[in-house]
Order: structure tokens, then sequence, then C-alpha cells
């Protein structure tokens, strides 16, 4: 009753019928919290640095808030769609930026301008598909999130979670999203695949700037399985210029479970990221939770194969399940740096940065 309340309200705020909202579902995050983040560069180098006590802003889970809803067609057939934004708890601030739809080919041997279309911030840029589905099969069209992101989530030390702080969220994931995206999932017994193909979208050049990814995942036991690879073609010249590969487990073992993975981003006349990361989660009790988690990260030249610098970053989080819905939270992170990682810009962590924070999560 109160999300179909909310629901009339949202409907109401837009001014659009609420009729046409009446089976959509409102949803959300809100995670807030402090943070006392040491070893931070006053000029770059990080040969002298202080440190900032911050509100934070979805350090656990990310703020976001949302629409989704379905609609049965008949013969197991449903119609779905998700509509997903980003919001700033500390300051109550949304999205910002504009969103880049494609490119133009102008002329020949000539670089293309990118088209950014004026969407205010885009209001649903974490998601915004429209699809079928039936049983565990599905077809979906729009901005979703890309086959690598959802292979290292099932294997992340930390579950996608505090990824304010870990790098797994933005580092080897293709791109963590697509815009302009077809994917198709399909569901067999204990596994799965799943492709999806992002169009590029450039005028005269149907290859150029495109992305096309494959993901699989099996469980047998305790036990599982997956992987994932991308390759994506660059938007001036049309060549597979960044691949992306994942590869990780999970498994369970009494209230133990043990994660670990290896990924990899390939960027040609650029920088490879191979990353390799290791967690262990302990249930203490149904309303405590512990989770260690390591993430382990090299820069190298694409060209040359010679590293350019090292990140690595050690984390400890405890939850506390005050209800199905609200968590308290504390976590303390430590991050050792090297060569083009160590503070290279006034702002920026330095070698042996390490961080506290408490907060509160809700979800509704």
């Amino acid at each position: 009753m109160q999300k179909k309340l909310l629901t009339m309200a949202v409907a109401s705020a837009l001014a659009v019928p609420v009729v046409a909202f009446a089976d959509v579902t409102v949803y959300g995050t809100i995670d807030t919290g402090l943070r006392q983040q040491g070893k931070i560069a006053t000029a770059a180098g990080g040969a002298t640095t202080d440190s900032q006590m911050t509100v934070t802003d979805g350090l656990r889970t990310t703020n976001r808030w949302g629409l989704k809803g379905s609609e049965d067609l008949g013969g197991g057939l449903m119609a779905n769609f998700t509509l997903e934004g980003q919001y700033n708890s500390d300051t109550g601030g949304g999205p910002g930026g504009l969103a880049t739809t494609g490119t133009v080919d102008t002329t020949a041997g000539t670089t293309n301008t990118p088209i950014t279309a004026s969407t205010s911030g885009g209001l649903f840029a974490r998601k915004s598909i429209v699809g079928l589905s039936k049983g565990g099969n599905s077809v979906d069209l729009g901005r979703d999130y890309t086959v690598n992101f959802k292979s290292q989530g099932i294997y992340d030390p930390m579950s996608y979670t505090y990824t304010g702080i870990t790098p797994t969220a933005g580092t080897n994931t293709a791109g963590v999203r697509s815009s302009n995206m077809v994917t198709a999932g399909f569901r067999f017994g204990t596994g799965g695949v799943r492709v999806d193909y992002a169009l590029g979208e450039v005028v005269g050049q149907n290859s150029w700037g495109t992305r096309t990814g494959f993901m699989g995942d099996f469980a047998f036991g305790p036990a599982t399985v997956t992987a994932a690879y991308s390759s994506m073609k660059d938007a001036t010249a049309g060549v597979n210029t960044t691949k992306t590969t994942n590869i990780g487990g999970v498994y369970g073992m009494g209230a133990f479970t043990f994660r670990a993975g290896w990924s990899k981003t390939e960027a040609e006349g650029g920088t490879d990221t191979p990353m390799l990361v290791l967690g262990v989660q302990y249930g203490f009790s149904p309303t405590l939770n512990g989770r260690i988690g390591y993430y382990d990260t090299k820069f190298e030249s694409n060209a040359s194969g010679a590293e350019l610098g090292k990140s690595k970053l050690f984390i400890l989080a405890l939850d506390y399940y005050l209800s199905k819905r609200t968590t308290t939270y504390v976590e303390i992170d430590r991050r050792t740096l090297d060569g083009n990682q160590d503070a290279p810009t006034a702002g920026s962590l330095a070698d042996g940065a390490t961080a506290f924070a408490v907060g509160l999560a809700h979800s509704f």
C-alpha cells in the first residue's frame, strides 16, 4: 500500500496519469555515514599528506531509486521494464553530466565528433531497459550492466557492497554499463549464459563503437564458477581496441563463504589492468556478518608490458542487520600504492592510506 501511494505521488509529480503506474514498484536505497580518510596528498607525489573527515554518500550500498514493473502476457510470457537512477544522500543532489548517444562519421580521415544529449544528468543512467521474459530466459533493450560486471559480481570479495571503496565496480567490467544495448539471457538447470551487444550508433559505420560480450555461470553443490569476455571497437577507427576478461568462483562451507577471481582489461595503445581478488565471509549470526577482501591491481603498458604502477587494497567490514531493510556497518581499509598510482595529483591517496567508516543503510 505504501509503495502504491508513493507511486501515485511520483505520477502526480511527473504529471502522468496514475493508472499508467498501477502495477509499478518504487524501490531504492539510502546509505549515509562518517568516514575518516588518512594520507590524502596535498601536492602531487604524496610527499605531504593530510587527513579528512567526510559525511559519506553510498559507501556500502550505492544510493539509488527506481521504478520497475511487469505485465503477464499469458502463457508464461512477461513484459518487463526497469528505470533506475542515482542520487547523493549527503547533499540531496542528483546525477550530473551529459549522456553520449553516438558519433558522426563526417569525412574520411577526420576525427568523429561525439553527439551529447542534454539529459540534465541522465535521470535513469543506472538502468533503463524494457524487455520480454519467459521462465529463466529474457531479452532486454536499453541501458544495462555489462556481462563482465555481472560475472565479477558473483566472485567479488565484498559481493558488490562497499563499492565506494573497492575497485571492482569500475575495473575490468567493460564499462560497468552500456547504452544502446541488446541483451539475451538463458538459464538451464543450475547454469546459464548471457550475451550482450551494444551499438555504437556511428552514422555510416555500423560496427564502430560497438561492444560484444559473453558470460556463463554454473553452480555445482556449494560452488559456483563464472567467466565473461567482451570486445569493444573504438568509435573513430572501428578496430578492436579493448578486450576484457573475467573468471572466478565462490565456495560455501558452513558459515564461511570463500571468493576468488582474476580479471584483465587490455586496451590497445593504452594500459592493461590485471587484477586478482580474494575474500572470505563469515556469518557470526543471522544478524551479524563479517567480510575480509583483498584486491591486487597492476597497471601495465599495453605496448611494452612494462609495469606502470600497483594498487593493493585490504578491507575488513562488519554488517549488523537491524532488520531486513536496515543495516548498520563499520569498516576499515588500507591501500598500498606504487608508481603512477601513488598520489599522482593533489587530492589523491598516497601509499599507506588508511580509512575508517561507520554508517547506516536502508532499502525501500
